[in-house]
C-alpha cells in the first residue's frame, strides 16, 4: 500500500505587535524601485549622520536627512520634490554663508578703522519688515476662481504648492502623500528592525 504524501501546511504568520504597521505587501509595491531608492539614500544619510553630526542636532538633522532623500528618490519631475531639493540646497549655503561670517567677525579686530556704524532699532525693524513683506508676498497662494478655500490649505502643505494650478496640486499631493506613505513604513521598518521586534 502507497502512502499518500501531502504538502506541508505554510507556516502560520505571527500577529503584528504594532497596530500602526500593515502587513507586508506582496507582488510589485513590494520592492519598487522608488522604496529601494528611498531606503538607500535614507541609511545612507544615517549612516553620514551617526558619523559627523553631534547628538544633540541629530533629531533635526535625521529629519532633514529624511525629507531630502525622499525627494531625491521621487521622480525628479515633481513640483514638490525639486522644491524640497531646493529648500535644502538653500539651508546649506546659508550655513555656508554663516559659518564663514563667524570666521570673519571672530578674525576681524575689535573696531574697524574709521569707526564703525551701529544699526540703529529703527534701521533694523525697517530691515526685518521688508524681508518679512517679501516672504509674505511669496507665500501667498493665488486662487483662481471655483477653487475651494481648503486649496489654499494643500497649497501651504505641499512644497512648492504655491507655484501651482489646482489639478496639478491635487496630482502632486497625491504623489506626495504617496511618498510620504513609504518613508514612514521605511522608518517604521528599521525602528522594529533595532527594537528587535
Amino acid at each position: 500500500m502507497a502512502v499518500k504524501r501531502t504538502a506541508p501546511s505554510p507556516p502560520t504568520p505571527r500577529p503584528n505587535p504594532n497596530p500602526n504597521r500593515r502587513a507586508p505587501v506582496s507582488g510589485a509595491d513590494a520592492a519598487s524601485p522608488s522604496k529601494r531608492m528611498l531606503a538607500f539614500h535614507f541609511i545612507r544619510a544615517l549612516a553620514r549622520i551617526h558619523r559627523s553630526t553631534p547628538v544633540p542636532r541629530r533629531t533635526r538633522t535625521i529629519r532633514r536627512a529624511a525629507y531630502s532623500s525622499m525627494a531625491r528618490a521621487a521622480n525628479p519631475r515633481r513640483v514638490w520634490s525639486r522644491a524640497l531639493l531646493q529648500q535644502m540646497r538653500a539651508r546649506r549655503a546659508r550655513t555656508r554663508r554663516a559659518a564663514v561670517l563667524r570666521r570673519r567677525v571672530s578674525a576681524a579686530p575689535a573696531t574697524p578703522p574709521g569707526g564703525a556704524r551701529s544699526i540703529t532699532g529703527e534701521d533694523q525693524e525697517s530691515t526685518t519688515l521688508a524681508a518679512l513683506a517679501r516672504t509674505t508676498a511669496a507665500a501667498v497662494p493665488h486662487r483662481q476662481a471655483g477653487e475651494p478655500a481648503r486649496a489654499d490649505a494643500l497649497r501651504r502643505l505641499v512644497p512648492g504648492g504655491n507655484e501651482m494650478e489646482y489639478s496639478n496640486l491635487l496630482e502632486e499631493t497625491a504623489d506626495y502623500v504617496r511618498c510620504l506613505r513609504a518613508q514612514v513604513q521605511l522608518m517604521q521598518g528599521l525602528v522594529d528592525l533595532f527594537s528587535g521586534r
